[in-house]
């Protein structure tokens, strides 16, 4: 037999540790030995140990009031550790083993108690002990009592550490005197009810057993009231009421006891004495909080089974106590639950409702009333802002969250997928009521969904919704989407109705519509994970998108965004469209387009790509589809083509953008019925992708026939409706190629191709060795345009010209208004730039003849827009970068009859006078100058017709004066050129030099004479003779020789018949100091001027022969009196 009946701690009870000590007394089998052994004992020839003397057992019985003295003698020295000592440093001295007190008290008690079962059975043993017994036994219970009575003189501090993982090793006196407490009161009611059983053989009714155990449980009640106060509410959750896990198991023994008896009998049940005992119990702050934790821990100790494993929520010995739980709640929610009066009210919550969701959830049967409770608790303060945590698992804002946020809240509240501890009272009552739905609400049996609706529904209007805040409104969003997400998710859905529209909202308060918003667009996103018809849902929000996307704030923009961020995951979810998905298509598509962030239209585009390419390439038959197919069309299609027109956007997107078009010019070649329906055609669509003059990025272009002629069955039905599809191809690629520098991108590579193979352009092309140099050579479209100069070349006639012209020009048509597309401002200097501008170059250098002779005159325009903008006509900045093709611009001018049109000469004369200041650059300080290689390379290659022309137009322009006697503002700009190429010598051909002699001489002299002499054209005509002079031509050609020097005679006449002669002596004299031989030979004109003047009787004769003298004396020379007389 057994006779250890002592505790053995574990120390502190850890919450989630429920594994019991094997050497304690409930695995030892305690419980049977008391309530289920049949067992019987003989102690006839059995020898116990009492108090260390071995006695008889059989005798022993009869000499219990020695042995009950020295009990008591034991009890009394735990007695003097009934406070709180330190351990003394002569410890060791004291021989004092406290745990053998245990021991030997509880030995002699189980020996009592094992006796008295052991003569249960035998009836004449019972009669003849039953006298004498009787009153030694009742004087152990005295003492026992009487020591038990001693648990509420014990200081409170002790209760909080008793407990200790050394288990009965620990040599703390306190430790042992707190523990022998709880093993008597165990000792204790099992003596009484093994008393009771041999007499009376029944426990019906046993007040002597009834007043125990409830004094217990009293005793034990006590313990956790003290344990309790010294609780934060914080930790409440995480403590027990329990000091060690010895008391636990006291709690254990008692339970599976109390309700054995109550089984076997009409005795209370555990619950019974537990609810008596609470309505006691009267000096605990927070009664109500108390009670819940109490019956919380009790009931989780119905997790056992009777053999001590624990089986949590699944064990058969598990018992409501519904009653007592619904009797505390109401007396919380008269005494200011229900209006929020409490202190405390909130962090009370926080500990009550996660342990009563866990009894009703998870442990006992389920009843709604808890549910009212704790719903009263709420429904009046939803104003508070619960939901709002400043710390915890969704510490984000409310404004940052997104719809989805909201919802995956709700759901992770419900299946508790985050810390509770974090979590607001009103959310826990959330996830209590969420999880309780989830388990019991039924189509079948609407008894409880009906219930909870009209406890829950009634205590809102539109009117009471329309004045909560924004945490109010947060919290009944809350509310009803967990309602929504664990029942009727429509008819939850309909009560977010009460809350107020946001176009009536103040635009002010934008986070309130910001909150109301995104609480309906979570509902959308619950009828898509239900899948449930969104025709209901956005027939309430679509006239609100509708209006707010003609909102510019950025409050209605979030609002916007939000949706469409909802409206993408609904559309990328849905494969037939047979939840009338078409109803979110409508007016705000066009509008969202024009006034969203170019960051937020790039998603929605490809979002409508996929929802397109969802309803083209589906096989199955749907209405869904046709719907959304027309709702595109009509809603869509019109802003599909005006994207192309948009720089920013379709620069990021300009492939979606390309794609979206492609899929509708595809699906208008299928269906024309649908397109035509919409005011659209597969041939407008085509077209305005592919050669539109607004398009702000050719790579739609690009990308856009890429798709498209790799289809080649539609290419086929295209080339049906469309005429010369062949050109509008070429055009688009032409286009592609000027306006894009990326020439190795697989796509232009595709499109060269594909152009290369095309009879038009083999007409062109008409060699293997051109086409392969065309597709696989670099700058394929600048090998095109010189391939089109040297064919129009081999024309014969000028009408053959006139047919090559008015077939090709097509090719270039608009070609000055869609050139300048990519230039900016700020992109004026980039590659592309320069590559654009190489392009026009090019064309005009190579094709002059065929854009000026076509019906438009394309080369005036071109030239117009990207050599000479006016500010109606382009950009100004241009000229920057267009100096850099000048020479190719001129020298495509030559082949044109220039001498016979007025135009042209014009046209020259406005390129010079608008590039000279550009081109050449004054080297201050000197008289030299820096000039580009643009403008030289005309006086390089130019053939001598068409140089003498362009030195005609420059003198006869520039090389001018005016009223006041000042020189045009480019005059000074023409000398430096001249000057240079003069200086250049052998760079230039001798013709240029001649032409420059012979042309521009006279109007340089002409305005020498006619400025003031410090005027700096007079030092730039000497350094222009100086330059002749210093010529090898000049010197080793005596053509041009003797035309300088007919061409300063031309000039001396000129100078003389038109301006006071003293300018034109003062010039030959200057000339003589260069050159004292051309001077001489000037002079005869200047005496045959003086000779004149004297034969028709001039007044200033006089005055003339003075400065023909000065002439003469200057140049060394002797007066010829005959000439002069």
């Amino acid at each position: 037999m057994d006779t250890d009946c002592t505790f053995n701690c574990n120390g502190k009870v850890n919450a989630n540790d429920w594994q019991l000590n094997r050497g304690n007394s409930f695995l030892r089998g305690e419980i049977e030995n008391v309530v289920l052994s049949h067992k019987e004992f003989n102690y006839a020839h059995m020898q116990v140990e009492l108090f260390g003397s071995t006695v008889p057992g059989a005798t022993a019985i009869f000499n219990l009031k020695h042995f009950i003295k020295c009990m008591e003698m034991r009890l009394k020295i735990l007695n003097r550790h009934e406070t709180y000592h330190h351990l003394p440093n002569n410890m060791h001295e004291d021989k004092t083993d406290f745990y053998l007190i245990r021991i030997t008290v509880c030995e002699f008690l189980v020996y009592i108690r094992s006796y008295l079962n052991s003569i249960k059975w035998n009836i004449d043993a019972q009669d003849s002990i039953s006298a004498e017994l009787e009153n030694d036994l009742n004087e152990l219970l005295i003492v026992i009592k009487n020591f038990l009575g001693r648990l509420r003189g014990i200081p409170d501090s002790t209760f909080h550490y008793t407990a200790s993982t050394l288990g009965n090793k620990c040599l703390q006196p306190e430790f042992h005197m707190y523990h022998m407490h709880l093993e008597l009161r165990w000792l204790c009611i099992t003596l009484i009810y093994s008393q009771t059983v041999p007499w009376k053989n029944s426990c019906d009714n046993n007040p002597d057993l009834d007043i125990v155990l409830g004094t217990v449980i009293k005793d034990l009640m006590y313990i956790a009231t003290k344990l309790f106060e010294r609780i934060p509410l914080a930790d409440l959750r995480q403590k027990t009421p329990y000091t060690c896990t010895c008391m636990r198991e006291l709690w254990l023994m008692l339970q599976i006891f109390i309700d054995n008896l109550s089984t076997r009998s009409n005795a209370k049940t555990f619950w019974d004495h537990i609810n008596t005992t609470l309505s006691e119990v009267s000096d605990v702050k927070n009664l109500e909080l108390f009670s819940i934790w109490m019956i919380y821990h009790m009931a989780l100790l119905y997790g056992y089974n009777n053999d001590g494993v624990y089986l949590d929520s699944g064990s058969a010995r598990i018992k409501p106590n519904y009653d007592q739980v619904e009797k505390v709640l109401k007396n919380y929610v008269n005494k200011g639950g229900k209006d929020g009066e409490r202190d405390d009210i909130d962090e009370e919550l926080k500990v009550m409702i996660p342990l009563l969701r866990i009894l009703i959830s998870e442990w006992w049967q389920p009843r709604l009333q808890v549910i009212y409770f704790l719903w009263d608790c709420f429904h009046r303060r939803l104003d508070q802002p619960f939901l709002m945590q400043t710390s915890g698992p969704w510490t984000v804002s409310l404004e940052k969250k997104t719809p989805a946020d909201i919802l995956k809240q709700v759901k992770e509240r419900i299946e508790g997928n985050f810390e509770q501890n974090k979590e607001s009272s009103y959310g826990m009552f959330l996830r209590f009521l969420g999880s309780f739905l989830r388990r019991n609400y039924s189509t079948n049996d609407p008894k409880v969904w009906n219930q909870i609706k009209g406890r829950v529904y009634s205590k809102f209007s539109e009117s009471k919704v329309k004045e909560f805040s924004e945490p109010g409104l947060y919290n009944f969003i809350s509310l009803f989407l967990t309602l929504a997400v664990t029942t009727d998710t429509e008819n939850c859905s309909m009560m977010l109705k009460l809350l107020p529209s946001i176009s009536k909202l103040p635009s002010n308060d934008s986070k309130k519509r910001s909150l109301i918003w995104k609480g309906n667009l979570a509902v959308v996103l619950l009828y898509n994970e239900r899948r449930i018809s969104y025709y209901t849902v956005t027939a309430a929000c679509i006239p609100v998108v509708n209006a707010m996307s003609c909102c510019k704030d950025e409050a209605t923009r979030s609002i916007m965004s939000s949706f469409v961020d909802v409206l993408g995951v609904i559309l990328s979810n849905s494969e037939s469209m047979n939840l009338d998905e078409y109803t979110f298509i409508d007016g705000w598509v066009d509008r969202y387009f024009l006034e969203c962030p170019k960051n937020r239209a790039g998603p929605l585009i490809n979002l409508m790509i996929n929802v397109f390419k969802k309803c083209t390439y589906t096989k199955a038959e749907s209405p869904g589809i046709e719907r959304m197919l027309n709702a595109m069309w009509n809603f869509l299609a019109g802003r599909a083509r005006q994207l192309v027109f948009d720089l920013l956007l379709v620069s990021q997107y300009y492939e979606s953008v390309a794609e979206l078009a492609f899929l509708f010019t595809l699906h208008a070649v299928h269906y024309p019925a649908m397109a035509k329906k919409h005011s659209h055609s597969a041939v407008s669509l085509f077209q305005h992708f592919s050669t539109s003059i607004m398009i702000k990025d050719i790579r739609i272009t690009r990308a856009y026939l890429t798709l498209i002629l790799e289809k080649e069955e539609e290419i086929k039905n295209l080339r049906v409706l469309i005429n010369n599809f062949d050109t509008f191809i070429i055009q688009a690629w032409i286009k592609c190629s000027i306006l894009n520098n990326d020439e190795t991108h697989e796509q232009s590579v595709f499109l060269r191709k594909y152009v290369a193979n095309m009879d038009q352009i083999k007409k062109v092309l008409t060699t293997v060795d051109e086409l392969q140099e065309f597709q696989n050579g670099p700058r394929a479209i600048f090998f095109f345009i010189m391939m089109l100069m040297k064919k129009r070349a081999l024309c014969q006639n000028q009408h053959d010209r006139a047919a090559f012209d008015e077939k090709f020009c097509l090719y270039f048509n608009n070609v000055h208004k869609w050139i300048l597309g990519p230039i900016t401002d700020e992109s004026i200097n980039s590659d592309l730039s320069v590559w654009i501008y190489r392009c026009i170059g090019t064309l005009i250098f190579c094709c002059s003849p065929m854009l000026y002779a076509s019906p438009k005159n394309m080369l005036r325009d071109l030239i117009a827009r990207t050599l000479l903008p006016h500010e109606t006509e382009g950009p100004a900045y241009v000229i920057s970068i267009a100096k850099q093709i000048f020479s190719l611009v001129i020298l495509g001018l030559e082949s044109l009859n220039v001498r016979a049109d007025i135009y042209l000469q014009g046209l020259i004369r406005d390129l010079f006078a608008r590039y000279l200041p550009l081109l050449i650059t004054d080297t201050t300080g000197s008289r030299s100058c820096k000039i580009s290689e643009s403008l030289l390379k005309c006086f390089q290659d130019a053939k001598s017709e068409f140089l003498g022309l362009i030195l005609e137009i420059l003198s006869g322009n520039f090389i001018i004066t005016f009223v006041q006697n000042t020189t045009h503002k480019i005059c000074y700009l023409v000398m430096l050129l001249l000057r240079n190429v003069l200086k250049a010598g052998t760079a230039y051909k001798s013709c240029v030099i001649e032409l420059i002699v012979t042309i521009c001489t006279t109007r340089i002299v002409g305005c020498y004479v006619k400025v003031h002499e410090h005027h700096p054209h007079r030092q730039q005509t000497l350094d222009f003779i100086n330059e002749v002079m210093c010529s090898c031509y000049y010197k080793e050609n005596v053509l041009i020789r003797n035309k300088f020097q007919e061409a300063l005679s031309r000039s001396v006449d000129k100078c003389l018949l038109t301006n006071p002669p003293q300018s034109t002596f003062e010039f030959i004299r200057v000339l003589g100091s260069i050159s004292p031989t051309l001077a001489r030979g000037l002079l005869p004109k200047i005496e045959s001027y003086v000779y004149d003047a004297k034969i028709k009787g001039k007044t200033n004769i006089a005055s003339l022969r003075h400065s023909l003298e000065k002439l003469r004396n200057s140049l060394g020379l002797v007066r010829n009196p005959d000439k002069i007389e």
